[in-house]
């Protein structure tokens, strides 16, 4: 641990050396090897400066290990914790409804949310209930004696919410290809010219040095 980056620092107990001063809060990249790759990761200290040593607290810990378990769901291609967590939070369900809604353990959601390293399988249905509300939609309704009245509600809105951006989604690309076929333009040049235009809209838009 070489290198750390500030990022703040208050006078408070120094659980290292027992002393009150100024104590630092920093990150510091952290590498270890997983398949015999280096991972690297960022991971939250206290640092003392009187012992020049790094300890961490309890709520750290548990950060850290988000961060170590992210950089192995980062390697081996799967979903990091803050994306599940961002499935949750589009269809406005907690750990344990989702769970159960796809007849996982109770913990299951939390446990891949922080220290556990989801298997291929349960990633590759929340990448479906991500990008595929109508099946999600499917599951909730199975499943609907499971949660509370009000906890159905809560996501059954939310997913209808999205069904409703998706469908809006597929009219306006309906409607793009509808004009691209009264173009005397093949789809191919009509593509090229977005591509052009897009380019320009960049160049224009870049601040002059």
């Amino acid at each position: 641990m070489d290198e750390m980056k500030v990022l703040k620092s208050e006078f408070r107990l120094c659980h290292d050396c027992m002393e009150e001063h100024e104590v630092k809060t920093v990150l510091v990249d952290e590498v270890t090897l997983y398949k015999d790759k280096e991972l690297h990761f960022e991971c939250c200290y206290y640092f003392c400066d009187k012992t020049d040593d790094y300890y961490m607290d309890e709520e750290q810990m548990t950060e850290n290990d988000i961060h170590l378990k992210d950089a192995i769901r980062k390697f081996e291609g799967l979903l990091s914790s803050s994306q599940i967590r961002a499935i949750r939070d589009k269809y406005s369900i907690s750990q344990s409804d989702l769970s159960n809604v796809l007849g996982w353990g109770g913990k299951t959601i939390t446990r891949y949310e922080s220290h556990q390293v989801q298997d291929r399988a349960h990633d590759a249905i929340l990448r479906r209930i991500s990008e595929d509300p109508e099946w999600f939609h499917e599951q909730l309704i199975r499943a609907k004696e499971k949660l509370s009245p009000r906890s159905f509600e809560k996501c059954e809105k939310a997913v209808m919410e999205c069904l409703k951006g998706d469908m809006e989604e597929k009219k306006r690309e309906k409607q793009f290809l509808d004009e691209i076929k009264k173009s005397p333009f093949t789809y191919e040049e009509v593509l090229n010219l977005l591509k052009q235009n897009a380019a320009n809209l960049s160049i224009v838009s870049e601040p002059k040095k």
